[in-house]
């Protein structure tokens, strides 16, 4: 679509500056809860959710299929959980796992898998 003349355009962002700009806004907005969780607690989720079973133990997994989660940031964990929490993509298999997780339980799963070495 073309300006018309003498009619200022909004400048726009390119596709991967407005990824990075949303990237950084959803980072900061869950760097909140990261402080107040419970790696221990997250630790024991780990084993009730069956985290390990595809993830391995301590998040190190021996599958190419699935991430380590060992080591990762923990708010890159809760915006990702709470990504397939909100079936975003509705065929991921990692959708019906986290829909049972309450927020609390997010913040403490990413404290745990982001201390491990």
């Amino acid at each position: 679509m073309k300006t018309p003349p003498n009619y200022p355009s909004r400048p726009r962002l390119r596709p991967p500056l407005r990824s990075a700009v949303a990237l950084a806004a959803l980072l900061a907005g869950a760097a909140g809860t990261a402080g107040a969780a419970d790696p221990k607690r997250g630790e024991a989720l780990a084993f009730e959710y069956h985290c390990m079973t595809c993830h391995g133990p301590r998040g190190r997994s021996s599958d190419g299929r699935y991430p380590h989660l060992a080591g990762q940031h923990a708010a890159y964990l809760e915006i990702r959980l709470n990504y397939f929490r909100s079936a975003v993509e509705p065929t991921n298999q990692m959708n019906a796992q986290a829909v049972h997780l309450e927020d609390d339980e997010i913040a403490d799963l990413a404290a745990y898998f982001a201390s491990q070495p």
